[in-house]
């Protein structure tokens, strides 16, 4: 009976030891520890878990024309009776987060129409097979009504992994679906094509189309043009500024779709001026190789949509210098960028035109990341399976992950002390009695002591490995375009708990040189299928209550979080998008000198010292100490040049000369990240980094600085953005960050006139 209780006692107490060491092992992981899997969720398209309202039409859309990028805001649109409640209810949409814990949106008032009730509520699913909340809930607090409808959400939409490219199509094909199904590289595969046949699936609010990744428009069709409502084009407008890419076609139908005061005037990089027929058209038959004239395709010339007063580069003019063409345009619109074609893709004699398809490949390669993509593809597959990611913004969240203090337990340390403290409460108990001649009843007190002692150790262990404070690393990136006056920040931050606890964590702008500030914050997943990822098959989170994205009401966007959890030793990521607009500022544009060298004054229109910058434009890069706050420095042609691609690669001449080899995608040195992060198309993009760009690719300036266009990058001691933690920053000590500002000024190019004298 003495051994069996002896045994029991044991047993007992190599379990409770298996648990404290589970604690030193302690990771985010924990928050998908549960075995239900999402699989398991109803077949049926939505069901009612709760109808006190007796609601018996509930209309739900996701998405833009049926999708949605993983881990980016979009819309759900719902439309149900008004007379189906006695007031207006209070409405909420949940939606699972990266890690599978319940996120909880409150939609805004909606508008009523034909006796119904229209809400549009912006949300971001993390979780391909999840499902959508919707709760409806009038009444008093003891006395209220609850509805609630629960969808799957891929009975809604179809996701597009947040690795792809999403491009929107409006107005007709001009040919493109069929130029990347027969692209020569992994473009057409990793893009998807989407039309919008309904112009009211547009959001009206900006960052609702974060996900898409470039818009195409044929405008040929005004009666259409005219169905979209202003606040949706001044969305679409935003959405560009603020990073977005678009490719505008028009012809024969301009005079009704970008004249002024017309609907797409604000997207044309240039004053309308008058339609006319081309027959002329060398230039764009040079650019893409083809002999055979373009009019001679179908016997006719092409109507071209003629612009005045043009900003940005022209890519192709036809005419003479009296009478001259532009047919493409690239220019930049704020952190954004326009390719604007003065003729119809779709329209005669284009259409049938042979060239039109090659055409199109060169308008491909120029808006995508396609240098050495294929090179880069090979390895995809291992970088999932070895790294857990394949685009950068994986490897800077990894790196992020990263706290100071905080030390990870080997596994051989954690079956070493397991080895010792099973020795020590098996045969070390027993001869240590039989040492001392002790009776062995006095096990009971031995044995309970050893296990205290041992707890206690382990415990320490863990306390020591963890720590004991809340811990962030933040990395912040403030844009600032002096052409538009837009001003935008993009801010990563990873918080690190000591204590499974629910925070409330808000975004505060400390240096912002902008009035009216906007501010998204969120959770931010991971893009891809590879551990943890978004488009990987996860389990349920044990998370159950929800915690909250609260936009607060007025004029312009905020958005903070309320009750985020975080378990003990846990790490939750997270990301916040800001934007604004400067008052009026006075600065001349740069200016273009021989060899694409530029000249100028560096007009610093924020608070915050600027150190250890670099000026980049074309293959040029200018290195400038410092640029003082509020103050100017001068850039002068052939002084601190360098050669923008050494730079951002670090190359030295005893380096190979392809350079692939220097980057290393398993380190964790934040600023070479952002580096490289900031201008990845300049630094060679996947033939470099064998990563791909394209989760949140909108932080790449390199567009901005291969036109009209310079991009400053500096360094700030005070990130521009204050985070705070249930009301009050984190202390200094238990913080990282990483904080940059990047000025992009216009540069007054050479004429071709000017070029030739010289």
């Amino acid at each position: 009976m003495r051994s069996l209780s002896y045994n029991f006692t044991c047993c007992t107490l190599v379990a409770s030891c298996l648990f404290a060491l589970a604690c030193l092992v302690s990771s985010p992981a924990i928050f998908a520890a549960e075995e239900t899997s999402l699989e398991q969720l109803p077949a049926e398209s939505g069901f009612w878990v709760a109808n006190e309202h007796q609601v018996e039409q509930l209309s739900v859309e996701l998405g833009i024309a049926g999708r949605f990028k993983l881990g980016s805001w979009t819309e759900v649109r719902l439309s149900l009776p008004a007379s189906s409640f006695e007031a207006q209810p209070n409405v909420s949409v949940i939606a699972l987060d990266s890690d599978g814990v319940p996120v909880e949106i409150k939609a805004p008032l909606p508008e009523t129409v034909d006796g119904k009730f229209r809400y549009r509520v912006p949300v971001k699913i993390g979780r391909r097979s999840s499902n959508l909340q919707i709760q409806f809930v009038t009444g008093e607090p003891g006395s209220t009504k609850t509805t609630i409808r629960e969808i799957p959400v891929l009975e809604l939409a179809e996701p597009i992994q947040a690795t792809q490219r999403w491009y929107l199509q409006i107005g007709p094909d001009m040919g493109l679906a069929g130029a990347l199904q027969r692209y020569g590289s992994r473009l057409g595969d990793t893009t998807v094509l989407v039309p919008l046949v309904d112009p009211s699936q547009l959001p009206k609010d900006w960052y609702q189309m974060e996900g898409v990744d470039l818009v195409i428009w044929t405008a040929n069709d005004t009666a259409f043009v005219d169905r979209f409502e202003s606040s949706q084009l001044a969305a679409l407008h935003e959405w560009l500024k603020l990073g977005g890419r678009m490719v505008l076609s028009v012809g024969s139908a301009a005079a009704d779709v970008i004249a002024e005061t017309k609907p797409l005037a604000r997207f044309v990089p240039g004053k309308f001026d008058r339609v006319t027929e081309v027959r002329d058209t060398t230039e764009l038959e040079a650019l893409v190789g083809r002999e055979a004239r373009i009019d001679r395709a179908v016997g006719g010339e092409i109507t071209v949509a003629v612009l005045k007063e043009t900003i940005g580069v022209s890519r192709v003019v036809e005419g003479s210098r009296q009478a001259s063409y532009p047919l493409w345009v690239r220019s930049a619109v704020g952190f954004g960028t326009v390719d604007f074609f003065g003729f119809d893709f779709t329209a005669e004699p284009i259409a049938s035109w042979d060239g039109r398809e090659p055409l199109l490949k060169i308008l491909l390669e120029d808006i995508s990341d396609r240098q050495d993509e294929t090179q880069g593809s090979t390895q995809s597959g291992s970088s999932v399976a070895h790294f857990g990611y394949t685009d950068i913004a994986g490897q800077l969240r990894m790196a992020l992950d990263q706290f100071p203090g905080v030390r990870n337990v080997s596994f051989f340390m954690i079956g070493a002390i397991l080895v010792v403290y099973l020795a020590l409460i098996g045969p070390g108990d027993y001869f240590f009695l039989r040492r001392f001649n002790i009776r062995m009843e006095w096990t009971w007190v031995t044995f309970p002591m050893v296990i205290l002692l041992a707890s206690f150790g382990i415990w320490s262990l863990a306390t020591w490995s963890k720590g004991t404070a809340l811990k962030m690393n933040h990395v912040e990136v403030l844009d600032v375009d002096m052409a538009s006056r837009m001003v935008r920040s993009t801010s990563w931050f990873h918080l690190f708990s000591p204590d499974t606890k629910r925070y409330d964590v808000t975004i505060q702008p400390n240096h912002i040189p902008v009035t009216a500030w906007n501010q998204l914050e969120s959770w931010q997943g991971l893009a891809g299928s590879g551990l943890g990822g978004m488009s990987a098959r996860q389990s349920i989170s044990t998370v159950p209550t929800p915690y909250s994205i609260d936009f607060a009401g007025g004029d312009v966007t905020d958005a903070s979080l309320e009750q985020l959890p975080i378990q003990i030793w846990s790490s939750k990521t997270l990301m916040g998008r800001g934007w604004g607009e400067m008052d009026e500022i006075e600065s001349e544009p740069l200016n273009e000198r021989e060899s694409e060298l530029i000249d100028g004054l560096l007009h610093n229109p924020t608070d915050m010292t600027l150190t250890d910058c670099y000026v980049f434009h074309g293959r040029w890069a200018y290195f400038v100490p410092k640029l003082p706050a509020n103050g100017s420095a001068r850039i002068v042609p052939g002084q601190s040049v360098q050669n923008t691609e050494k730079v951002l690669k670090r190359r030295r001449v005893q380096e190979l000369a392809s350079g692939d080899a220097l980057w290393d995608r398993q380190s964790t040195d934040v600023a070479r990240i952002m580096e490289v992060a900031m201008f990845y198309n300049a630094a060679g993009g996947p033939g470099f980094t064998n990563l791909s760009n394209r989760f949140q690719s909108y932080v790449d300036l390199t567009s901005h600085t291969q036109g009209d266009r310079a991009v400053l990058v500096g360094k700030v001691e005070t990130p521009p953005l204050q985070i705070q933690i249930d009301g009050a920053p984190n202390a200094a000590g238990d913080s990282q960050a990483w904080s940059y500002v990047r000025i992009v000024y216009p540069v007054q190019r050479r004429s071709d006139s000017e070029i030739a004298q010289r």
